[in-house]
Formats: structure tokens, sequence, C-alpha cells
């Protein structure tokens, strides 16, 4: 039985670098789109990054870069010749999405910004990532997620104890964050166009998404809950108490009045439920550095894998503090297909992570390697009706490159 993908038919021109606008790209190509990676003739800086992390960058194995445009066809262009911006002016004229996260005075300059190329192409959805948003003193700014989404936001300061080092910010969690948030607004915008006919300008931020993820933290700092917190000020129900075994585990109760009591007796102390000091929500929250020792204690007498089985009887919320290095293989996410073993030509096997949103229509998805550079320069440019001639012109030129 053939799958009919939800965005076949659909085709997009993304025109990025490096993780957070093709993390859109990556996920759109998932549910059908036909996504064409517009990479510079120099190469795209994400496909050389792994080799600071000691990961492959061969056209053959290159992960980092195979994560986030797996799914793609690639055609490497030079925009800055009259030759390939023409070139890219047609694909645009074919596309129903525009993706790019160039900065707003450069593609301003190469008059290749949303209010430039609206009445050329009225039904082009363009969908723009920015590092901190489209107006205000950092507008021109350059950003990383590790600046833009987790400094700038808080995340890295505030997650650390007072007077410690700042946390270190996980590689491109905020990227993925955004690229996602994009997916979603171009999702929108496709809609919005089936009614209306008309495209629209799609924009997003690394940290207007860190704001928005944050918003519970802002809500807490403006009445009060301030962060960074010590260990004695944390919420004694929802944080973190090493096992006897040296296993971490994260507790989560957020209803105390119905998981307290229960939780008391799991740990073997009833006792502290009918202690006068913590004897409700409120208590518990005022004496909680007094209590938080007195939990440590009781977590230490057992191994995780005994209070873990105690916690799950009486349906209390935990986990234990996992690790980076066990995403690859951690049973539930291989079970639902969160991670899928890819095969390099190399032999090396690689546990890709799989994009998050699946769909019935879409039926299951493999893992693979993104597209090398300019593999698919030719078939493009062909499809765009050029000659064989035209396509050596092009190249001579310099204005495009094909994989050799």
């Amino acid at each position: 039985m053939s799958v009919h993908k939800p965005l076949e038919g659909i085709k997009v021109v993304e025109l990025a670098s490096f993780v957070a606008a093709p993390a859109a790209g990556r996920m759109l190509a998932e549910m059908g789109a036909d996504v064409i990676r517009v990479e510079s003739t120099a190469g795209d800086p994400w496909r050389f990054y792994g080799v600071n992390c000691g990961l492959p960058v061969a056209d053959e194995e290159n992960p980092l870069f195979d994560l986030y445009n797996l799914g793609k066809r690639d055609i490497q262009l030079d925009t800055k010749t009259l030759e390939g911006k023409e070139i890219l002016l047609r694909l645009l004229g074919e596309a129903d999405v525009f993706i790019t996260n160039n900065r707003l005075k450069s593609l301003v300059r190469a008059g290749l910004d949303y209010d430039s190329l609206k009445d050329r192409f009225p039904k082009l959805i363009y969908g723009l990532v920015t590092g901190y948003g489209q107006t205000g003193p950092d507008v021109d700014a350059p950003g990383y997620d590790g600046v833009a989404f987790f400094s700038r936001s808080g995340m890295l300061a505030d997650m650390a104890e007072p007077g410690g080092y700042p946390a270190s910010a996980p590689g491109c969690v905020g990227d993925g964050a955004t690229g996602a948030a994009l997916f979603g607004g171009i999702c929108a915008a496709l809609l919005n166009r089936e009614r209306t006919g008309m495209g629209d300008f799609v924009e997003t931020s690394l940290f207007g998404n860190a704001v928005w993820l944050c918003g519970t933290m802002s809500a807490f700092e403006q009445y009060g809950y301030h962060y960074p917190k010590k260990r004695s000020e944390m919420g004694a129900l929802y944080t973190f108490y090493k096992c006897k075994d040296g296993e971490w585990l994260h507790l989560a109760v957020t209803q105390h009045d119905r998981y307290w009591k229960p939780l008391a007796e799991a740990l073997n102390v009833p006792e502290l439920a009918e202690d006068e000091r913590f004897k409700n929500a409120a208590l518990i929250s005022r004496n909680r550095a007094q209590l938080i020792p007195l939990l440590e204690q009781a977590f230490s007498q057992f191994d995780y894998d005994e209070i873990a089985a105690r916690l799950r009887e009486r349906d209390i919320v935990f986990d234990r503090m996992r690790h980076y290095r066990e995403l690859a293989t951690d049973p539930q996410a291989v079970a639902n297909g969160f991670v899928k073993e890819y095969i390099y030509e190399s032999g090396h096997p690689f546990m890709m992570s799989m994009p998050p949103v699946h769909m019935r229509s879409v039926g299951e998805t493999g893992p693979g390697r993104g597209p090398k550079p300019g593999e698919h320069t030719d078939e493009i440019l062909k499809q765009l009706g050029c000659s064989e001639d035209e396509i050596v012109h092009l190249k001579e030129a310099g204005a495009v490159k094909q994989h050799s």
C-alpha cells in the first residue's frame, strides 16, 4: 500500500546553514516535502563542525550534518554571482516555501528579504530564523543557540548553584526547538494559503523561543521566586536525590496532598508525613531546608532499583537521572523509533535521532545520510529547464558546483 505523505507536492527552497533553519527543513522533508538545500560553493560550515568533537566529517559519513539534512536535495550555488542569483530566483518561482537564516542585513542587501520578494512571489511562504528577532538593539547581532538561546535566557547561569560555574549548554538543543517552531508555523501558513491563496511571512528566533520556553521561570521571577537556587532552596518533593548505589533519582511530586504520605511510606519514614513541620504543601515549601536533608538520608538507604519499585507501586512520578550516552540505546527511545540505526558506507553504525512528530499518513521513515555538497546540482538545474550548455556555462562562471 502506497503512502501519501501530507506535504507531498510541496517544494521548499532552503538557503540556510548550521542547524536551526535546516532542522525545520528536515522536518518538512520527513512529511514529504521536496526540500532543496541551496548551499554555498564553499560548503555549509556545519559540514565541518564535527571534527571539533571527534566525529567524522566525510561526505560518506557526517552524522552531525546528516541529523538535520536527511531527505533533502542539494545544489551548490554562489548567489553572489548574477547567474547564481538568477538560478535561486528561478527556484523560488517554483517553490511553495523559502527557508533562510541569513542575517537581515545581508538579505536586504541581496534583495532576498521578504519585502523584496513578496510581490514577485505572492504565494510564497517565507520562513526566517533570526538570533534575536526583527527589531530592537540586538537585531543585527549574530547568535548561536548556546549564546542567543541558553545564555541570553538565563538558563546557563540559573541552572547552576549560586557561586559555581555556569552550566554548559547542550549542543543544538535551542536550534532544534527553534526549528520545530518554524516547522509548525510553516505548516499553519500552508493551511492558511489553501484558504486564502496567499503566502505569508513566518519568523522565529533563538532568543524568542528561549523566552517562550522559559516563560514559567520568568513568571516565577516576577513574583519573587528567584533563581539561581541553593540546594536547600529547591522544592523538596521536586528535586534529585542520591541513592545508596550512587544513582541519582529525580523526584517529581506536584500533588502534595495526594502523594506526600505514600512517598514517606515508600521511604520507610511514615513519621515525616505526620510531622507538624511538613503537614501540607505550604509547610513543606516553607520548611524545605529542614526536609531536604531528611529525604536525602531516607533515599540513601535504598539502591535505585529498590526504591524505584516502591515508588512505582504508589504511582509516584520519578526517573533515574540519565546521561547523554544512554540516549542512543534507551529501550523506550528504540521501541518508539525515536532513534533508528543507520549503517554508514564505512560500516560504522549510527543511532540517529529522529524528528519528534509522527503521523499515521507518513508511515515509517528511516535514518540515512544527508546530501553530499552539490550532489543534485545537475538534476535540479535540468528540472529548471537548463540545457547541458547552460549548465556547463554556469559551472565555468563559478555560479554552481556539482559533486564529483
